[in-house]
């Protein structure tokens, strides 16, 4: 920004004044304002130049155009739609609604799905991954590692197997390996990065194990029941990925009830047999991949005030991984694009020895296809944070479209006849992303403004389904 003028109006001002009273003060300020307000406060919005135009396909005529010329700045301002929280807060929110949305219409229906799934089979599982090498606890109550039966026990690199500390849950070393030497790197890489093709043996071996227990052929199996699912990956502080998943049994559809066979026992039998039968080898690693032994499963309950795992609480719990899969010390929310910038980030030795380790896996031929540098932020993972079956429930892209459909219908915009066979024409360029320091100001004002508005929107809704309650107790 030009140094102001001596006598200038903004003379002596602070650059954040400055940058505040040339943002305010700019001809499209108001029309600018309408338009991030539009996009929830998004911080980081990308820009596009360009048009859209629309023409009836027998006569020619324009039916419809939209241009950027007419938008503020000369150009279009959409949200980044970043699903984390660390690179936009706006976003993220949204991308966590619609993952509540998307996970609890698959255990209470809407959402296109039936309300007749609730009385589906449906469990809540926790997968974790194998161990590679004991590691530092979070403990508050003993030891992170007890000396009873260890003490005087070295690995083969003379370091102890016991360590009597309590660790808090931000300390550097919980999820450390006791003896980095020991610690099997290229396997927690290796699992990470091969947890797609785990979660796909674990989805095939289901079939094989209900066929097994009932004595049928797959086939006959998948027409008469499926295991639709719905879950998000999360980080443990040693760096490993587990997946929090909801299963349920459905009929041939989602519509259809499972058979009578099909029973919440024979659900989480069938996961821990399909579970214990996961396992990949991998070319220049002697370490067979698995699922790790601990496997927790526990039945959803219908959704009454007062259980301790709910369709509502679930749906929750899964949203806000979705966009916290950061762990702080562990994963960072950026590619890293060369070597040297492992050593300057924010990440615990642990952490950065796996992505180091990444990067030198990368080099060799039988990985190429891993993409582990692309990946070393992510510590080797490369799946998507939350996945779902086909059939579990509606999608993103429905939850997206019926929101920009009410913001249509809300703000009376008109559309085209149906009845009018039309062209479209799109033509539109990225010219950059993000806000002047002025504007994202403002833009942080309306998001705090939006977020103080929901929270105030959820007090009430939480106030009046308390009433409800206890009017419901009381038989009023």
């Amino acid at each position: 920004m030009p140094t102001p003028a001596p006598g200038g109006p903004d003379e002596g001002l602070s650059f954040t004044d400055r940058e505040i009273l040339s943002t305010a003060t700019h001809p499209d300020f108001r029309a600018w304002l309408a338009r991030v307000r539009h996009i929830g406060g998004c911080q980081h919005p990308v820009h596009l130049v360009g048009h859209t135009l629309t023409v009836d396909a027998s006569t020619g005529r324009l039916v419809h155009s939209f241009t950027s010329a007419e938008q503020p700045h000369g150009r279009l301002t959409i949200a980044c739609g970043n699903r984390r929280q660390s690179r936009c807060e706006p976003c993220a929110r949204l991308h966590q609604g619609d993952t509540y949305h998307l996970v609890v219409s698959g255990l209470a229906g809407g959402k296109g799905l039936p309300d007749t799934v609730r009385s589906h089979p449906r469990v809540f599982v926790t997968f974790t991954a194998p161990s590679f090498g004991p590691v530092h606890r979070h403990t508050t109550d003993k030891p992170c590692r007890p000396s009873r039966g260890r003490r005087g026990l070295v690995c083969g690199h003379g370091r102890p197997l016991w360590c009597l500390d309590r660790h808090t849950s931000g300390d550097p070393l919980t999820g450390a390996p006791l003896c980095a030497d020991c610690y099997d790197y290229p396997a927690a890489v290796l699992w990470n990065a091969h947890t797609r093709d785990l979660w796909q043996r674990l989805h095939r071996n289901l079939y094989e194990a209900i066929a097994t227990t009932r004595g049928i052929s797959r086939t006959a199996v998948r027409n008469a029941v499926r295991v639709a699912y719905a879950k998000v990956a999360e980080y443990q502080r040693r760096g490993s990925v587990h997946f929090h998943a909801v299963m349920r049994f459905d009929g041939p559809t989602p519509d259809a009830p499972p058979p009578a066979w099909a029973t919440l026992a024979l659900l989480v039998r069938t996961i821990r047999t399909a579970t214990r039968r996961v396992h990949l080898a991998v070319p220049g690693l002697d370490t067979i991949l698995r699922f790790g032994a601990q496997l927790d499963i526990r039945p959803i309950l219908p959704g009454h005030h007062g259980d301790d795992l709910t369709e509502r609480a679930v749906a929750s719990y899964i949203a806000k991984y979705v966009t916290k899969p950061e762990v702080a010390g562990i994963t960072v929310d950026r590619p890293i694009r060369d070597a040297i910038t492992i050593s300057v980030l924010p990440v615990t030795d642990h952490a950065r020895t796996l992505i180091r380790i990444c990067w030198t896996l990368a080099s060799r031929a039988e990985y190429k296809s891993l993409n582990l540098r692309r990946w070393a932020h992510q510590l080797g993972y490369r799946g998507h944070i939350a996945t779902k079956s086909r059939a579990y429930s509606t999608t993103y892209t429905a939850l997206r479209a019926a929101r920009e459909q009410h913001r249509r219908d809300h703000n009376d915009q008109e559309e085209t006849s149906d009845d009018i066979d039309t062209i479209t024409d799109k033509d539109w360029t990225y010219t950059g992303n993000g806000h002047t320091p002025g504007q994202a100001m403002f833009a942080d004002g309306i998001a705090d403004d939006l977020r103080t508005a929901r929270e105030a929107a959820h007090d009430a809704r939480m106030s009046v389904d308390t009433h409800q309650e206890t009017c419901n107790e009381h038989d009023y």
